[in-house]
């Protein structure tokens, strides 16, 4: 049987840090998530892949090449730009390869789910489709499946509000296909989740629900970047690479590779990960769960628990880092505290920062001393919209955040507003810099509607005003690989 991978999401829900990496060459301690999404497929008996990248497709493709060293051999298939795909659109790409039986995987999921018996219960029941659920204590947050006596899966619900959760099954982005579902894929942007499958069962077609209590998480936004990061680390205690070094207990095993410095006084606990030519000063300490790139440097005093700290990051004394993410390059002050964020490539946060859980900051972003940061994603000044009135006519307004966005939109000037809109320049910016697919796709159709004047000042504040509202009351996405953009704030 063929497996598909599916790698051509943009990681919304992971930047800043997707800006220079797509999502699957994400570090998940000693290698990036798609070594462990191919080993796994690999160790299932899948021989034949198929990847499908789109953005930043170099470097997915410059990691797996032919396969060979994960013994698979792999052909891509690679998605044009300029095209949003979703997850079940993407597979038509590949659809002339697809004669047999198949298998689906997302690249941003990590999992130890049998596969070979997921294909056998496809097998046994004749079914058009086969899904592997798993049983989560939260489903509101995902696609619920209600399945038979017989596993046959008899309705879905869509991110089931809390309290009316009728099953606590929920898709895990594996799905096993006949060939022939491809054909009702009816354009390039349908889901799986949200399109196909209802289609398919309006249709009277049969799908069965695997169901597996084995290990499973989405990698692709922090809480599960995180767990998965943990789910790695436990598995080198019994299966370290080869060129790893144990550090200090077998019981709470800290894993080094290459040259580490390790000053006076530093006590760590694993299980973590430790690459080559990293520096801790005196009295640091690392905590489970805890990954530090080439190069890393952490001066004395500081703690770090739970995150990955990306190449060539340095920190100061006495710094408090958890359950973070720290993009590479970036400069941490003394005295800074760190929880539950994002911090992207090449910021520099001044001594005595607080960034607050939940916050992000754009890459080379800078935080003052003694700053205190909540919910930020901030824009850097290059980055920023200027709004001109015509060719190299600039009205004085400029947006650095959605905040600022929403507010230039309610007093520039009309000819701000038509000139912008008819050059497409929202869209771009709000795609391109903002992150997110789903606002460029509300301006866009506020476009397409021709408004002027007024009536498109009004059509593009309500389009810009419900999205914000929308992301800041939404956590995680129904589907593996479904784009949901974070909140947006200001400095």
């Amino acid at each position: 049987m063929k497996a598909v991978v599916l790698a051509g999401g943009e990681g919304t829900r992971l930047r800043p840090l997707t800006f220079t990496r797509p999502k699957p060459m994400l570090p998940l301690g000693p290698n990036p998530i798609i070594h462990y999404v191919l080993s796994h497929l690999s160790q299932n008996g899948f021989k034949d892949l198929i990847i499908i990248p789109g953005y930043l497709k170099d470097q997915i493709m410059g990691y797996v090449g032919d396969g060979s060293h994960f013994g698979v051999r792999v052909t891509y298939v690679v998605e044009p730009e300029g095209v949003t795909f979703g997850t079940a659109g993407s597979l038509k790409l590949a659809a002339h390869l697809l004669d047999e039986t198949f298998l689906v995987v997302q690249a941003d999921v990590v999992s130890e789910i049998s596969l070979m018996d997921m294909a056998r219960f496809h097998s046994d029941r004749h079914g058009e489709v086969c899904i592997a659920l798993t049983n989560v204590e939260d489903p509101s947050a995902y696609g619920v499946a209600i399945v038979n006596e017989e596993n046959e899966i008899t309705r879905f619900v869509e991110k089931p509000a809390p309290g009316t959760v009728p099953s606590n099954l929920v898709s895990t982005g594996f799905y096993i296909l006949e060939p022939e579902v491809l054909d009702y894929v009816e354009n390039e942007k349908w889901d799986f989740a949200k399109d196909l499958f209802p289609y398919l069962m309006r249709l009277g077609h049969h799908l069965f629900g695997y169901t597996s209590d084995s290990f499973w998480v989405d990698v692709g936004e922090l809480k599960g970047y995180l767990k998965g990061i943990n789910w790695v680390l436990r598995n080198l205690v019994t299966d370290p690479p080869r060129d790893a070094k144990l550090i200090g207990s077998p019981s709470e095993p800290v894993f080094a590779r290459g040259a580490v410095k390790i000053g006076r006084g530093s006590h760590m606990l694993g299980p973590a990960w430790i690459d080559n030519e990293t520096s801790l000063g005196e009295n640091v300490h690392i905590r489970p769960g805890t990954v530090l790139k080439e190069n890393s440097r952490l001066m004395s005093g500081t703690s770090f628990e739970t995150g990955v700290a990306f190449e060539n990051t340095i920190f100061g004394r006495n710094c408090s880092i958890r359950s973070t993410i720290i993009g590479e390059r970036a400069v941490i002050g003394n005295d800074v505290s760190i929880d539950r964020a994002i911090i992207g490539q090449g910021c520099n946060i001044g001594d005595g920062a607080k960034i607050l859980p939940g916050s992000k900051l754009w890459p080379n972003t800078r935080v003052e001393e003694g700053e205190t940061v909540d919910g930020i994603l901030a824009v850097p000044r290059d980055k920023s919209f200027y709004f001109d009135t015509g060719l190299g006519q600039y009205s004085g307004i400029l947006a650095t955040s959605i905040e600022e966005f929403l507010d230039a939109l309610k007093i520039v000037p009309l000819e701000s507003l038509e000139y912008h809109i008819g050059r497409r320049d929202l869209e771009k910016w709000t795609k391109d810099v903002l992150g997110s697919i789903q606002l460029a796709d509300n301006i866009r159709t506020v476009r397409r509607s021709q408004l002027m004047g007024e009536d498109l000042r009004l059509q593009l504040v309500e389009a810009v005003k419900e999205w914000a509202d929308r992301v800041s009351s939404h956590e995680s996405p129904s589907d593996p690989q479904k784009q949901v953009d974070p909140p947006l704030t200001t400095i």
